[in-house]
């Protein structure tokens, strides 16, 4: 682990996504007791700020769909089931569309073209399904999780998604799930321990899970789990994102920006 930047304050649960160039685009997040609405882009260790969200939010997940980059779900006090539109260009954010009911502390990648939600909460119960956004509003339910997951690691590796830990109404897990874009769900791994809070991002095809005090490499053609980093803090909803040959972590709790290189 490298640092490679500071962010404008310390902050957690924020979302991130890759964009072209190697940028790097961070939104919302949650820092001294508030929400946040600031919209961070740049290279990664040179971020600013660019745009702001129509409200503060946290807890939200981001993908990049054609040229826009998409905000899902979050909220303040209450989840929601908003979705913002952002121009990475402009850094103009506008409502686009609303999910079919609110959900918080979820997990989002993008597959050719589409957008798919890993769990979360929707504010009277832990959610189970894996979800593909559709962009006259609403969503389909593509597959569900063997139970109500949130704060989970979520990383997609070519057309599958990996759903790692998370909390259930039973509390954290260290489950690792496989889930097709056909609805088949399998478990594919176990982390050392249950954890929750935690970043998910993929790299050549193996899983790096961030968070706490360490970084774990996870191959989830194997099922093996091992140690790939130690991280210089304890990180709790930090962001995980692929650039390049490399992974982006930033926050957490603080306000440092680093990179994971294999």
């Amino acid at each position: 682990m490298t640092r490679i930047g500071s962010l404008p304050q310390a902050l957690a649960k924020a979302a991130a996504v890759a964009l072209p160039q190697g940028r790097l685009m961070m939104i919302g997040g949650y820092a001294g007791g508030r929400s946040l609405e600031a919209i961070l882009a740049g290279p990664p260790g040179r971020l600013r700020v660019v745009g702001r969200l129509p409200q503060p939010t946290h807890d939200a997940a981001a993908a990049v769909l054609g040229r826009f980059v998409y905000l899902f779900g979050g909220g303040q006090a209450l989840s929601t089931p908003s979705v913002v539109r952002i121009d990475p260009q402009t850094g103009h954010a506008t409502e686009a569309p609303a999910l079919s009911e609110p959900l918080s502390d979820l997990g989002a990648v993008g597959i050719a073209g589409h957008a798919y939600l890993s769990g979360g909460y929707t504010d009277a119960m832990f959610a189970q399904a894996i979800l593909r956004y559709l962009p006259q509003g609403g969503d389909a339910t593509v597959a569900r999780l063997p139970q109500g997951t949130r704060y989970a690691g979520v990383a997609a590796v070519g057309r599958t998604i990996y759903v790692a830990g998370g909390l259930t109404t039973a509390g954290p897990t260290s489950a690792v799930y496989a889930v097709s874009l056909g609805g088949h769900v399998r478990r594919v791994a176990t982390l050392p321990a249950p954890e929750d809070h935690a970043a998910m991002a993929a790299l050549d095809g193996t899983l790096y899970y961030v968070g706490g005090r360490k970084v774990l490499a996870i191959d989830p053609r194997s099922g093996k789990v091992s140690v790939a980093a130690r991280l210089p803090a304890s990180l709790s909803d930090p962001t995980a994102t692929t650039l390049g040959k490399s992974i982006v972590v930033t926050g957490g709790g603080t306000n440092g920006v680093w990179t994971l290189t294999q």
